[in-house]
């Protein structure tokens, strides 16, 4: 895991861009599950049941 790298490297040098670099790493991730929640977010909507009415 890069993000545990990252914090393995601040907790050993104590400098504040390896800190950042942590951060950074930490909402990339965050982003990347956002946008794959987001693919499936409109999964059900607008369902043809078959009867010409979409629910």
């Amino acid at each position: 895991m890069k993000e545990l790298n990252y914090w393995e490297q601040f907790m050993a040098t104590g400098k504040i861009d390896d800190f950042l670099a942590y951060k950074n790493a930490e909402r990339q991730e965050e982003r990347r599950e956002a946008e794959q929640l987001k693919e499936y977010s409109h999964a059900g909507d607008n369902r043809d049941y078959g009867n010409g009415f979409k629910g």
